[in-house]
């Protein structure tokens, strides 16, 4: 990735333009969360998945959350009724790519596959958050990152939506989750983003290193403070017109 003065210098309008506007996720706010909470968010992650409106419908479904809680589900020995709750949930507030078919929706499978990880952990997906925040020091924000990769190797949770979710969860701030939308801002702004950056983790990782290294570090951001500035304000962003 070539990133050069005048990009950086194109972020910086961006960042006088929005930074103070963005909101920002609060270090270990997992701990103030039910292992509930943190269930319905690996939800609302593969939600949305090809749109991120099916998630907000979702957290407005009081009736969708109970359905599909943490301690409803995990009460069920049928593994087809839990992948029942969960795909009618998804397809009720029209999350893309829900497939009516069960055995074909590969997002009713991550979610259910998710589901038998998190139960493996006493406290459940509270308790992971708390394995999770043991790994500390230099290179703490890497170490979760892979972790939370492999145990979910075969789940919803990859590159993207692992950063994403640690990041809202106040576990990891130099990271960046590049999604589509960051995507086309990068692009807006010159910056030509890697083929396979969303399939392949190590174009991942380089892409990410390059954007902190190289746009964060000079605006004095972190990469979650990034992230949410971008994300926040997108339509704002792909309105402006740079000096």
């Amino acid at each position: 990735m070539k990133i050069s003065k005048e990009h950086v210098n194109k972020f910086k309008q961006i960042k006088a333009l929005c930074f103070k506007k963005t909101k920002f996720p609060k270090a270990d706010n997992w701990k103030r969360m039910t292992s509930n909470e943190i269930w319905l968010d690996f939800i609302g992650q593969i939600m949305v998945i090809g749109g991120a409106s099916a998630a907000q419908r979702f957290y407005d479904r009081a009736d969708l959350q109970k359905l599909v809680s943490y301690r409803r589900l995990s009460s069920l020995q049928d593994r087809m009724e839990i992948k029942k709750a969960i795909n009618y949930a998804l397809r009720e507030v029209g999350s893309r790519y829900a497939c009516k078919d069960i055995r074909r929706c590969k997002k009713t499978h991550a979610l259910a596959h998710d589901l038998t990880i998190l139960q493996g952990f006493k406290g459940g997906p509270k308790g992971l958050l708390k394995r999770v925040a043991e790994f500390t020091g230099a290179n703490a924000t890497k170490r979760r990152i892979k972790y939370f990769m492999k145990i979910f190797k075969g789940g919803s949770i990859q590159s993207k939506s692992t950063r994403d979710f640690l990041m809202e969860h106040g576990l990891i701030k130099d990271a960046v989750a590049i999604d589509i939308r960051i995507q086309n801002i990068l692009k807006k702004v010159g910056i030509r983003v890697p083929k396979g950056v969303q399939s392949k983790p190590n174009i991942y990782d380089y892409a990410e290193t390059e954007i902190l290294n190289k746009i964060c570090k000079p605006l004095q951001l972190s990469g979650v403070e990034l992230d949410r500035m971008l994300f926040q304000n997108y339509d704002k962003i792909m309105e402006m017109k740079f000096k």
